[in-house]
């Protein structure tokens, strides 16, 4: 009985691995890191296609969740021509927006840049629906300003509170936000 016991405990202390809160790297785990921007694929379908049903689009979120988006086509094809698949470039424009006292740039880059000298003093995202908030160190009068865009962002909201103010962007989806400190003000990249 005891050299069995010995046997498990060798052959658990073998299998252990030096330390267990290190992430163990899967090749699953490289695939989230590349992040190549589609440009265009295609696909040529077997000969007896005749009618091309749905497309389903496997994606990866933000929260790195895997899921899936079906497209019903239900339209007849030409099997001999291959299907593409590209992602449209939109033309750069940049909206200049005057909010109260602020101005915003936003591009159609996903970027937006809040024209402004006072110190940003925190920021975080919210959901339901998804806005990003920014505090600024300031101690103005004003009553709370809103304006609806047509953009990726929807609306901007700046509002007074004691010792700071608030501006809120929401917008047509979830992003992940990364702020940069610039001499304009601050540059928000949009991801």
């Amino acid at each position: 009985m005891k050299k069995i016991i010995l046997f498990l405990l060798v052959s658990i202390i073998l299998n252990a691995r030096e330390n267990p809160f290190v992430p163990v790297i899967t090749n699953e785990n490289k695939n989230l890191i590349k992040q190549e921007i589609l440009q265009e694929t295609n696909v040529t379908l077997p000969s007896d296609a005749r009618i091309l049903k749905s497309v389903t689009f496997t994606y990866q979120t933000l929260t790195g969740s895997i899921l899936n988006k079906t497209i019903i086509i239900n339209k007849a094809i030409n099997w001999h021509s291959p299907v593409y698949i590209f992602q449209k470039k939109i033309k750069n424009d940049v909206k200049k927006i005057k909010v109260a006292f602020l101005t915003f740039y936003i591009d159609k880059k996903y970027k937006v840049l809040i024209s402004s000298k006072d110190k940003m003093i925190r920021h975080f995202v919210l959901v339901e629906p998804f806005r990003v908030i920014f505090d600024f160190k300031a101690n103005r009068s004003f009553l709370t300003y809103k304006k609806n865009i047509n953009s990726f962002i929807k609306k901007v909201v700046v509002g007074n509170h004691n010792g700071f103010y608030r501006v809120v962007l929401y917008t047509d989806g979830v992003y992940k936000p990364i702020i940069k400190k610039v001499t304009e003000g601050y540059l928000i990249d949009f991801k």
